[in-house]
């Protein structure tokens, strides 16, 4: 082994090519290196996946070591792949299709302190009954690249849509997620867009950006909603118990959703979506405002959110305000709890009734330097 390493290593040096310490564990075979597992239609569910594919993703998954990556070739794999531990997974024009799949629900599950660092690339994935992606109680991973089409099949009204009725499925979701990015997807078609929740923990410091989010019919385009729940809160949840919150959803087209385009909530008691940014994105045509704050409850905290240089237009009234049934560019509405420290500056908006409509949100700062089109009636309204 020794000699054969070294004859390898002066013939690389002859050829002047740069090549890694990694690289080199790899090629020779040695122990401690990560390893690639190749997945094929053609292939067979048998030993390690590394010199001969495997059939399915979910056999390849379990026969890695963290570290590795999965490459998987074109074609469609019927099946839904859980992982718990770091992996990557690449797919090259690839298709999971997770229709009737129910352990586990989804296309991928991504779960857990031991899968942080994990990637999903390059995969189309449709027909999951829950969400196309789900991500929970983990942190450091990229969603990035993937198609999302037709998933959430279930619908609201399935069993086990029982928590957040409203918030069951979405085509990519992280709960409690953190440090984590999604980024240059397709979401299609799906129930919704682009879900970030708190229910188990924070979802924080992560980045929305470069996604294409349109044509999901029944909900919003990307949420970032605080989940946490207690009847007895006297006030919000705090850092590092839960919290939606220091999220940047930047560069995003959002459109045709059946919801808000871009939204933060809080849902019940105790709930948190604060200082989140969401900027540089362009949100048209969307059945709700295309942006907009929401909060419902007592001990609720919203504050502190930026929305900064969008491009918004077209889009509709935002039926959780009594104050607004006409179309909306951006919506702030407190029912209860004022909202406060929220920054609405620089963006550009028509084709609206309200350029911004709120409720019960104070100190709002940056209004006068949004620009409004001849098509806003009302650039303003404060109620």
């Amino acid at each position: 082994m020794t000699d054969a390493l070294g004859r390898l290593t002066n013939a690389l040096a002859d050829w002047h090519a740069p090549v890694s310490c990694c690289a080199l564990l790899i090629v020779a075979g040695c122990a401690g290196g990560s390893s690639l597992r190749r997945v094929s239609t053609s292939g067979r569910d048998a030993g390690d996946c590394r010199g001969a594919p495997c059939r399915t993703i979910g056999f390849a998954v379990r026969a890695s070591q963290p570290g590795d990556t999965i490459s998987v070739d074109s074609g469609t794999y019927r099946e839904a792949v859980a992982v718990t531990k770091r992996l990557a997974l690449v797919g090259h024009h690839a298709t999971i299709d997770a229709a009737g799949q129910a352990s586990p629900p989804n296309g991928v599950l991504i779960s857990g302190d031991s899968a942080a660092g994990t990637r999903v690339a390059g995969f189309t994935i449709r027909n999951a009954g829950l969400e196309g992606i789900s991500a929970g109680r983990t942190s450091r991973i990229t969603i990035e690249n993937d198609t999302l089409l037709g998933n959430d099949a279930y619908g609201t009204d399935n069993p086990l849509c029982t928590k957040h009725q409203s918030d069951c499925g979405e085509a990519i979701h992280l709960q409690g997620v953190t440090r984590s990015v999604v980024r240059g997807n397709l979401v299609r078609g799906n129930l919704g867009g682009i879900l970030l929740t708190d229910e188990d923990g924070p979802t924080s410091d992560d980045t929305i950006s470069d996604n294409t989010v349109d044509d999901n019919a029944k909900d919003c385009g990307i949420t970032l909603a605080g989940h946490w729940f207690d009847t007895t809160a006297q006030a919000a949840v705090k850092e590092p118990v839960a919290g939606v919150y220091r999220n940047v959803v930047t560069r995003n087209t959002v459109r045709h959703n059946g919801g808000v385009g871009i939204g933060v909530f809080a849902a019940g008691p105790g709930a948190a979506a604060w200082g989140n940014v969401v900027t540089g994105n362009t949100v048209t045509q969307n059945a709700m405002p295309g942006l907009a704050v929401h909060s419902h409850t007592p001990a609720q905290n919203v504050d502190g959110n930026v929305f900064r240089d969008n491009v918004v237009a077209g889009n509709g009234p935002d039926f959780d305000n009594p104050a607004d049934r006409l179309p909306a560019g951006i919506s702030l509405f407190g029912a209860v709890v004022p909202i406060r420290g929220t920054v609405v500056g620089g963006n550009r908006i028509s084709d609206e009734h309200y350029g911004v409509i709120t409720a019960k949100a104070d100190s709002i700062a940056g209004l006068r330097s949004n620009r409004f089109a001849r098509s806003v009636r009302v650039p303003t309204a404060i109620h």
